[in-house]
C-alpha cells in the first residue's frame, strides 16, 4: 500500500499540472509533456534524496516547457519525410534530456570539464 503522503504529494502534483494547462495561451501538450518527462525520470530513480528529486523535477519541467518547440523542431528534422513532432513529444524528450545532462555534468570533475571544452582529451 502506498503511503499516504505520496499519494497526497502526487495528487496535488497532477491537480496543479491539469489547472496550469487551462490557462489561455498555455499549450496543455507542452504542460503535460514536460511534467510526464521528468516524472518519469525521478521516479525511476532510487538512489536521489527527496530534496534533490524535487530540484530535478523542477529544473526539467521548466527546461522542458521552455525547449519544447526547438525540440519538436530538431527532432522534426531528423526524422525523415515530413512528419510534424507535436511540442509535447518535444517538451517531453527535452525534459528528460535535461535531466540526464545535468547528473552528467555532476559526475564529472570540473579539471575533465574544462578539457573537453577545449578540446583536449581527458587523463
Amino acid at each position: 500500500m502506498a503511503e499516504p503522503i505520496s499519494s497526497t504529494t502526487a495528487s496535488a502534483s497532477v491537480a496543479t499540472v491539469a489547472l496550469l494547462a487551462m490557462f489561455p495561451g498555455v499549450d496543455a501538450s507542452v504542460v503535460l509533456g514536460a511534467f510526464s518527462g521528468s516524472v518519469v525520470f525521478v521516479l525511476a530513480s532510487d538512489e536521489l534524496t527527496v530534496v534533490k528529486k524535487v530540484g530535478y523535477l523542477l529544473a526539467a519541467f521548466g527546461a522542458g516547457i521552455l525547449a519544447a518547440q526547438m525540440t519538436a523542431g530538431i527532432l522534426s528534422a531528423i526524422i525523415p519525410g515530413a512528419v510534424a513532432v507535436s511540442p509535447g513529444v518535444g517538451a517531453l524528450l527535452a525534459a528528460t534530456l535535461v535531466i540526464k545532462t545535468l547528473l552528467w555534468l555532476l559526475d564529472r570533475n570540473l579539471g575533465e570539464l574544462i578539457d573537453l571544452v577545449r578540446g583536449r582529451r581527458p587523463e
